[in-house]
């Protein structure tokens, strides 16, 4: 009697990219990133604001979530991909985040405000310009509060210890009041010669550029 030896099959065939139509179709939706119960992250402009960062290209704003997301952990290496509305780019975890500016890499592009998640649909992160919030610096960003430098970012002045104007961010309010250069004076209509002076928050601001006095009002100074 002839004995047949069954070897089991296998398949080779060439890789292709995950399938993340349902998480888009999960997230698609989530212009406004619920975060906590009482917060929400969005690349869109907001009138009213708690914090925007220009760097990372995105507003916190205070909402009231009857359901917000849970992010999770996941390691190097793994599918993910960063979904908006319109787009979905899929990639792998690249380079895990070590600080608020430096954040998380995937290996292709991501976009602001999009929500960065995993082959299984879990959420790992937010979107940002130049990577990803990962899990725990998506809390960190609630309370992080920027240097005393920072204090005028979010009008677009960037400024030395001697309260020079080193820049002013293109489409900023500053850009709109027709500044390029000059000296703050004054804070809430007091005057300031250090960073020390700057009261904790801030109404307005005064620049002398030209010999000329320039008054920004500040609608929020919370970045």
């Amino acid at each position: 009697m002839k004995k047949f030896i069954f070897l089991p099959l296998f398949v080779f065939g060439v890789s292709t990219y995950p399938d993340f139509s349902m998480c888009y179709n999960k997230y698609k939706k989530y212009s406004i990133i619920p975060i906590s119960k009482n917060y929400s992250i969005t690349s869109m402009k907001q009138k009213k604001y708690q914090k925007y960062d220009e760097d990372l290209g995105i507003y916190l704003i205070k909402t009231n979530n009857k359901k917000y997301l849970h992010f999770k952990k996941t390691h190097l290496g793994v599918w993910i991909a960063s979904i908006t509305k319109n787009s979905i780019y899929s990639g792998n975890y690249a380079e895990y985040q070590n600080s608020m500016k430096k954040p998380a890499k995937i290996s292709t592009q991501t976009k602001a405000g999009s929500i960065i998640t995993d082959i299984f649909c879990n959420p790992i992160g937010i979107g940002v310009n130049g990577g990803f919030l990962s899990q725990k610096y998506i809390q960190k960003f609630i309370s992080y509060t920027p240097p005393k430098t920072d204090k005028l970012r979010f009008l677009g002045i960037l400024f030395d210890k001697n309260l020079m104007i080193t820049k002013i961010l293109p489409n900023s309010l500053a850009s709109k009041h027709y500044l390029s250069k000059g000296k703050i004076i004054k804070i809430n209509n007091q005057k300031v010669t250090s960073i020390k002076d700057f009261p904790k928050n801030i109404k307005s601001v005064t620049i002398l550029q030209d010999g000329l006095e320039f008054t920004i009002k500040v609608k929020n100074d919370k970045i």
